[in-house]
């Protein structure tokens, strides 16, 4: 593979597992440093473990992104040690689903801080610094779900769709020479997918509504994300790029 990342550092949180992960990979294959963080020690090690044998160049950072001190101190020493960060993935998830009326503020509050209030830090902390070097990508992950009105999901959704237009302020703000750029995906085989969708039937519904038939792989956001990280998307600032399999285009798909 190519090495068009050769020596760019790229700060990639929520990289455990899922869609971090294989972005983690892919940057990792295309020359880059990478550093993955997580917030599971264990699952954060094997992780690191993994993607060592593709790569020395990853670092791993025990981080919970909903807490202030712990993704600022952890950018700030990235920044320290390697002068700069050139690419920053937003992507650390956390779902707290319920009916509305059965939602408490706490659980809706934990929507908000570890997928959006963790974005606009991440975003606060590693700009200044993105438009000194007057170079830098941001990439934030959010969901079809801060697209439609899903039911029980109504805290993710919000936040999701807080994130998409957090992402096209900062663009605006981040031009001219730092690009931030979202991507959407839909139902992703992830962890995450399977703890939400562990009925068969419920997944065979889920498949059932997207027209290409299936989940997509983490693989299959990885690409997408990367190339917003690139250079072949030099004149590509605001996006909202949507990878959904064609759910979110189908009328008849519903939600």
């Amino acid at each position: 593979m190519e090495k068009t990342f050769d020596k760019k550092v790229i700060y990639i949180t929520g990289a455990s597992a899922g869609i971090g992960y294989a972005t983690a990979e892919l940057c990792l294959r295309k020359g880059a440093k990478v550093i993955i963080t997580g917030r599971n020690q264990e699952n954060l090690e094997n992780a690191h473990n993994k993607l060592l044998k593709i790569s020395s160049e990853v670092i791993a950072h025990n981080v919970d992104v909903s807490q202030e001190s712990e993704i600022t101190r952890s950018l700030q020493e990235v920044h320290e040690a390697y002068g700069r960060i050139d690419g920053l993935v937003n992507n650390a998830p956390s779902i707290h689903t319920g009916k509305i009326v059965d939602l408490d503020l706490s659980a809706w509050k934990t929507n908000f801080k570890a997928n959006l209030d963790a974005v606009f830090l991440a975003t606060k902390t590693v700009l200044p610094w993105m438009i000194d070097a007057q170079k830098g990508a941001i990439v934030n992950v959010a969901s079809v779900v801060g697209l439609k009105g899903v039911a029980y999901m109504s805290a993710y959704g919000a936040a999701k769709a807080g994130l998409i237009n957090f992402s096209r302020a900062s663009a605006v703000e981040a031009a001219p020479n730092v690009r931030v750029n979202c991507v959407i995906p839909g139902a992703v085989l992830t962890p995450a997918t399977k703890r939400a969708i562990p009925v068969k039937e419920m997944m065979d519904e889920t498949i059932n509504a997207i027209p290409m038939k299936r989940i997509a792989q983490p693989i299959e956001l990885a690409h997408p994300i990367v190339f917003l990280l690139s250079t072949d998307a030099s004149f590509i600032p605001g996006a909202s790029l949507i990878v959904d399999g064609g759910k979110t285009g189908d009328l008849n798909a519903g939600n």
